[in-house]
C-alpha cells in the first residue's frame, strides 16, 4: 500500500537544536549516533516524504477499538503527548526517513505489541525493532539493555528476559513497521491491523506487564500499565 501524498514542507534555515521542538532534538540525536540499518534503506523508499501529524483530539473521537483511538488511550494513560517535529526537520528527512519514522512510530510499536512502557515492555519493544532489523542497536547490544533493565529492577529480571524473548520472536515474524504507512490506519480496528502487519495477540504471543519499580517511576514517571488500550 502506498503512504498517502504529503505536501513538501517549505524549507527554510538550517536545523539547530537551539529552542528546537523535542522531536527535533530525538530525530537529530538518532540521526547523529545511529545510520540507518542496510536492510531497512530500500524497504524505507515507500516512506520518503510521507510525515502527517498526530491529533489526538481527533483520535480520541474515533470509534473504540480502532488503532487511532486506542493510540490516543495509550498516550492520555501514560501522559505522553505526540513529539513535535518542525517542518524544516520533516524536509530534512524526506528522503532519509529512518531516524523520523524510528522516533514517530515508537508508542505506536507499544499499542500494535502490546508492551506498556515499565522497564519490561520497554525492554520488549527494543527488542521487537532488533527482531525486526530496525533497531539502532545490535543483538549484543541488546543483552546490555537486558543488564541494565534488570540491574535497574531485579524483582522484574523473569519478565524482561521474557518480553526481550518474546519481543525478538514477534520483531521476526512481523512486516517491518517502520516502513508501513500506519498512521493510515488508524479508523482501522486495532486487531485488523495487527493481522495486516502480522503482529500476534499480545496475549498470544506471551507478552507480560512490568512490575512496579520505585526506580522505573523515577525514570519513566508514567504508569507501567494501559488499562484502556485493547488487549
Amino acid at each position: 500500500m502506498s503512504p498517502p501524498t504529503v505536501a513538501p514542507a517549505t524549507a527554510g534555515s538550517s536545523c539547530s537544536l537551539r529552542a528546537a521542538p523535542l522531536g527535533d532534538v530525538v530525530v537529530l540525536k538518532l540521526d547523529a549516533l545511529s545510520a540507518a540499518p542496510t536492510a531497512v534503506t530500500q524497504k524505507l523508499a515507500a516512506m520518503h516524504g510521507y510525515a502527517p501529524e498526530q491529533d489526538l483530539a481527533t483520535l480520541r473521537a474515533l470509534p473504540p477499538g480502532t488503532l487511532g483511538r486506542e493510540h490516543a488511550l495509550f498516550l492520555d494513560a501514560n501522559g505522553i503527548t505526540p513529539l513535535v517535529i518542525s517542518p524544516n526537520v520533516r524536509e530534512r528527512f524526506r528522503h532519509e526517513p529512518y531516524a523520523l519514522r524510528y522516533t514517530t512510530t515508537h508508542d505506536l510499536h507499544h499499542v500494535l505489541t502490546g508492551f506498556d512502557t515499565g522497564f519490561a515492555g520497554e525492554a520488549g519493544v527494543v527488542a521487537f525493532n532488533v527482531g525486526q532489523g530496525a533497531a539502532p542497536i545490535s543483538r549484543a547490544m541488546l543483552s546490555v539493555v537486558r543488564t541494565v533493565y534488570t540491574l535497574a529492577s531485579p524483582t522484574q529480571a523473569g519478565a524482561i528476559a521474557n518480553n526481550i524473548r518474546v519481543g525478538l520472536a514477534m520483531g521476526k515474524k512481523s512486516k517491518l513497521v517502520i516502513a508501513e504507512p500506519i498512521e493510515s490506519y488508524f479508523e482501522e480496528p486495532l486487531v485488523d491491523v495487527r493481522r495486516k502487519l502480522s503482529i500476534p495477540n499480545p496475549r498470544d504471543a506471551g507478552v507480560v506487564p512490568s512490575g512496579k519499580s520505585i526506580v522505573a517511576k523515577l525514570l519513566m514517571p508514567r504508569p507501567a500499565s494501559v488499562p484502556h488500550a485493547a488487549p
